[in-house]
């Protein structure tokens, strides 16, 4: 079954998917048209393949520049392989920091290659593994090493907060700088190659992601649940407020997990918070990955066994639901509904929970934390 989810994603990849691969505003940026202005202001948007808008940050550019000196369909096939092995190494380098067995690693990298979040994210071209892989950084001991590489996915801005909050409580400006810079290299070599002011680029990122991210097809998070009740209530737009209040927010919430010993732990709960506080399409799910190898790790305590349970119905729940709607019932999902928000929001709420002390109440007998 494993097998056959790759095959499709890697079908779905390169044929008709691929709609999220960074493609076309890379070509863009190769031959000196500012990505994001096109998107932003252009009448016509032929350059762009599908729904390959410029919504993550300038470094994004440098770091795919190589596929865009190679054709599209070889490219997207390159870059489908590139994520599916990275995905696999981040099963194998967080089980192997968990001290899972081979045998049982291979039964969770199948588990995860059958996830509806895994399938997707091949199938769309998207950027979320580079994030996960980039996550693993974590484990690495050398701190200028560790940062620098943990900081690729801010390229994935929406990723951001938590993990910058928590790497300046826990060890200092410094490994905050140093974890930017990539980014803050790649908006220089941006803006240079443009030929454009750099304070003229620096929020080119936000104001495009802003026009092509929608928020209707998000899970479950705070940004979008509070707009929408503000909306709704009020006609408000609260888009502004309700960033700076999920900001202040995420910071208290890094400040509890820069608290944490375990690389592990930090790691799960930072992916969980980012779900929860902002918006995230199905295909960002497979970042659970550490929730659900750390809840495997310790599935002796009933607080595991919950956690797990919950990461199995957002990779195969939420699919499954869907499809009983549309098929059996006939009944037309097109985006979310707040109801179906609410309730997944309250389940990630539940997840970032239980999982702070989940080595407590235990059902069978075990060792103490």
């Amino acid at each position: 079954m494993a097998i056959l989810s790759v095959g499709y994603a890697l079908y779905i990849a390169n044929s008709y998917g691929s709609s999220d691969f960074q493609y076309s505003p890379t070509v863009l940026f190769k031959n000196k048209i500012n990505p994001y202005e096109y998107f932003l202001y252009s009448e016509n948007l032929d350059k762009i393949i599908k729904v390959q808008y410029p919504v993550y940050t300038h470094a994004s550019f440098i770091f795919l520049f190589i596929f865009s000196l190679i054709d599209y369909e070889i490219s997207r096939l390159i870059w489908s392989c590139l994520n599916i092995i990275l995905a696999m190494m981040s099963v194998i380098i967080i089980s192997k920091k968990a001290e899972i067995k081979n045998y049982e690693t291979i039964i969770l990298l199948c588990i995860f290659l059958m996830s509806t979040p895994f399938r997707n994210c091949i199938g769309n071209g998207q950027f979320s593994i580079i994030v996960l892989i980039s996550y693993c950084s974590i484990f690495i001991n050398n701190a200028f090493i560790r940062n620098f590489f943990i900081g690729f996915s801010y390229m994935k801005y929406t990723f951001m907060p938590i993990l910058a909050f928590t790497i300046f409580l826990k060890e200092g400006f410094r490994a905050l700088l140093i974890s930017g810079l990539f980014c803050v290299v790649g908006w220089i070599i941006f803006s240079i190659y443009l030929e454009q002011n750099l304070f003229h680029t620096i929020f080119q990122p936000i104001h495009s992601a802003l026009k092509g991210f929608d928020n209707g097809l998000a899970r479950g998070d705070l940004f979008t649940l509070l707009n929408k009740f503000f909306y709704y209530f009020f006609e408000f737009n609260f888009k502004f407020y309700s960033v700076v209040l999920i900001l202040v927010i995420t910071f208290f919430l890094a400040k509890q997990v820069s608290k944490k010993k375990d690389p592990l732990l930090i790691m799960n709960l930072m992916f969980v918070i980012n779900l929860l506080t902002f918006g995230h399409l199905i295909y960002d799910y497979l970042v659970l990955l550490p929730t659900f190898i750390y809840s495997y790790k310790n599935l002796n305590f009933l607080k595991a066994k919950i956690s797990m349970s919950i990461v199995l119905y957002f990779w195969f729940g939420i699919r499954f639901y869907e499809r009983i709607m549309m098929y059996v019932l006939d009944y037309q999902i097109h985006t979310p509904s707040t109801i179906s928000m609410l309730f997944n929001f309250i389940l990630l709420l539940v997840l970032y929970l239980i999982n702070q002390n989940i080595r407590s109440n235990s059902l069978l007998k075990s060792k103490s934390y």
